[in-house]
């Protein structure tokens, strides 16, 4: 099972794991240099190669479609520190320098007897979607840290990249006929500058306060930019008590490698409207208790408001992912958090939220027609209410855990009616699926031969089988939840 299922046989209340395997290849390696006690060298090498089928309901048509993704990076990062830890200063300054090379590629294969599904704006024919496509991303990282003395640190720093790729999207009918496609070079950056500072006037505060410039150069959208402040203050009553309150002014760019000059050319060369870099205003709140045996309580309390805000939509037919904006996204939550570590082996977590993220049209952006309809919408990711309850045993090489998960429901693709609300407690049932609850488990054994540990290792998703929807048609496809699924793993290290 290589992604979520989309069929559910409802005669015989089962999943159906149809046309969904895939095999993944994974390769790390990590090489550190000590030359002195003052450089450090870190070299990181990653390899993957995935390939997979992409899961349909063969009630709606036949969509034998396959995909390979082949991602790698490189970093090489060199950190050099300025003088010697002492009492006054604690930490001394440093210098790092890194640079990095990332490449990948993505091949959509369709089958040669899918059923077409895809159209473009104005074009009444129905298409079968292929894209092959490549980009390299090559970048430079410099930070520079501060400790003038104890308490008060500056930092800045300054990271650049250029991307350059190239996709060849293309189209046909079920007759063999072509449709819009496009072949041509991607080419953008990134540079973002920053410098931030911390100052703790005493053990009882701290102010932490910066800045950023980023501009972000993007097929399309040419540059877009943004002088982004943040600050946070902390407040320290007594060891156990920490409060804090925290703003930051948020760009994210989009990913160069990820848009498509089919923008253009499925609108009969006029160039739609392109995908921009979401800008966010994060507000939080928070309050954490530490108990004396070993129980560390959180609550916070966050508010989010994007203009625009960036969400992944999927092609229709297709597993093929493009970014989209939309014009006004705001996200409220409540959040906490009860972490136990007492002495033993065993040990727990509990983790409790309530989230409401919705936004407003126009959507724009990818190669969709803009979505102008009026009203606001619950976003694809929203779910109201969330519950993670874990509990671990670890003693002498046996490892044990437990997790239950409950999920008030993702939306179902419904359009909001005369009931919709934005407020936090709105829980608009009528735009989402309903509430599911799984648990997981997982066990495990360390067993020493000579200087090796060999440890095998069972997981199990969705302990009793349940069956639910996980989330229904939006900006992606239905799915169904995960059924009960077994791994074993045997890890061998030293």
């Amino acid at each position: 099972m290589r992604r979520e299922p989309v069929v559910f046989d409802t005669l015989h209340n089962a999943v159906e794991n149809f046309h969904n395997d895939g095999t993944d290849l994974f390769g790390f390696a990590k090489l550190q240099y000590t030359a002195t006690d003052q450089d450090v060298v870190n070299i990181e090498v990653n390899r993957s190669r995935t390939r997979f089928a992409i899961p349909f309901d063969s009630v709606e048509g036949v969509i034998d479609d396959h995909q390979q993704d082949v991602n790698g990076f490189a970093n090489i990062g060199w950190r050099h520190q300025l003088g010697t830890e002492n009492l006054e200063l604690g930490k001394a300054s440093e210098l790092f320098v890194g640079t990095f090379f990332r490449d990948g590629s993505l091949a959509y294969t369709p089958g040669l007897a899918d059923s077409a599904t895809f159209t473009f704006p104005g074009d009444t024919n129905r298409y079968i979607i292929a894209e092959d496509r490549s980009f390299r991303t090559t970048g430079a990282k410099v930070d520079y840290t501060v400790r003038a003395h104890h308490g008060l640190e500056f930092k800045t720093g300054v990271l650049a990249q250029f991307t350059s790729g190239r996709e060849d999207f293309s189209s046909q009918t079920n007759t063999g006929t072509s449709g819009p496609r496009s072949n041509s070079n991607l080419n953008g950056s990134d540079v973002g500058v920053y410098a931030q500072t911390a100052i703790a006037p005493s053990d009882r505060w701290e102010l932490r306060a910066g800045a950023r410039f980023d501009n972000h150069n993007a097929p399309f959208a040419g540059n877009q930019n943004q002088i982004s402040p943040r600050a946070k203050l902390s407040f320290f009553p007594s060891p156990a008590n920490t409060f804090w309150v925290y703003y930051a002014r948020l760009f994210l760019p989009t990913n160069v490698e990820d848009l498509r000059a089919i923008t253009s050319t499925s609108q009969g060369g006029v160039v739609a409207a392109p995908t921009l870099p979401e800008r966010d205003d994060f507000f939080e709140l928070g309050f954490v208790h530490r108990f004396p045996f070993g129980v560390v309580s959180k609550i916070s309390a966050y508010r989010k408001n994007s203009t625009p805000g960036i969400d992944d939509a999927t092609v229709s037919g297709t597993a093929i992912v493009t970014s989209v904006n939309i014009a006004q996204v705001k996200i409220t939550g409540l959040e906490g958090v009860l972490e136990i570590r007492p002495s033993g082996p065993v040990s727990g977590y509990m983790n409790l939220a309530i989230n409401h993220a919705y936004g407003s049209h126009p959507i724009t952006g990818g190669f969709f027609p803009p979505d102008s309809s009026p009203g606001y919408f619950d976003l694809d990711h929203d779910q109201r209410l969330s519950a993670v309850a874990s509990a671990v045993y670890s003693s002498r090489g046996v490892y044990l855990s437990a997790t239950g998960i409950y999920g008030s429901g993702l939306t179902n693709g419904n359009d909001p009616d005369s009931m919709y609300g934005r407020g936090l407690f709105d829980f608009n049932k009528n735009t989402h699926v309903d509430p599911s609850f799984i648990v997981n488990a997982s066990a495990g054994y360390s067993i020493a031969v000579g200087s090796t540990i060999v440890r095998p290792q069972l997981y199990i998703d969705n302990v009793f089988d349940r069956k639910y929807l996980l989330k229904g048609a939006f900006f992606s496809g239905a799915s169904v939840g995960r059924p009960r699924s077994l791994q074993l793993r045997v890890s061998i290290g030293t």
